[in-house]
């Protein structure tokens, strides 16, 4: 989980993190109201199992490197969301990075909204909020997600003993900086 506070400024849009714990009693039907929402406030939002973003650096790092591939004509996906969900995923093709995207049932999960101004972006938190039901948690530490960003990063026991367990941050932004390097 990161700061649901956390806010910047990228390129000309704007872009929120979003944290809460949410229920999801049917994936798909949840992402069609996701997207009639998100057309409806003229934001961008993807979605992301907390458990397996390490910080709010992991996140921005994502969005960068997305930005940058949409800038190179590098993108593999057509919306930005997803191609930030690439790239948190540190994986190169679209299918395997929705294993970073919400479940079934309870959610621990951070959200990106992206638009065109912060007060836009406010209104449409806030709106999202109550809409949603999505419920404020307190922030899971690293070693509580540990488990779920070696599973996701393909991290060994081995590779972090080699390392040391302080070092899993730089395992996973080494694993979104190599995202399409071997291109």
């Amino acid at each position: 989980m990161v700061d649901t506070e956390q806010v910047t400024s990228m390129s000309e849009n704007a872009v929120h993190i979003v944290s809460g714990r949410l229920f999801v009693e049917d994936l798909p039907a949840f992402l069609r109201l996701l997207n009639i929402f998100s057309e409806k406030n003229d934001v961008k939002i993807q979605g992301f199992d907390a458990r397996k973003i390490i910080d709010a650096d992991h996140l921005f790092f994502s969005i960068h490197r997305a930005r940058e591939s949409f800038s190179n004509g590098t993108n593999e996906a057509k919306d930005i969301g997803l191609e930030v969900l690439r790239f948190s995923s540190g994986q190169r093709k679209i299918d395997k990075a929705f294993s970073m995207g919400l479940i079934q049932g309870e959610n621990r999960s951070v959200f990106v909204f992206f638009g065109e101004s912060e007060e836009q972006l406010q209104k449409a938190e806030n709106a999202f909020k109550a809409e949603f039901e999505l419920s404020e948690i307190s922030e899971l530490s690293v070693n509580e997600k540990k488990s779920f960003l070696m599973k996701q990063f393909e991290i060994t026991n081995e590779e972090l003993e080699i390392v040391g367990e302080s070092r899993l941050k730089d395992l996973v932004m080494e694993c979104v900086a190599l995202v399409d390097v071997t291109r």
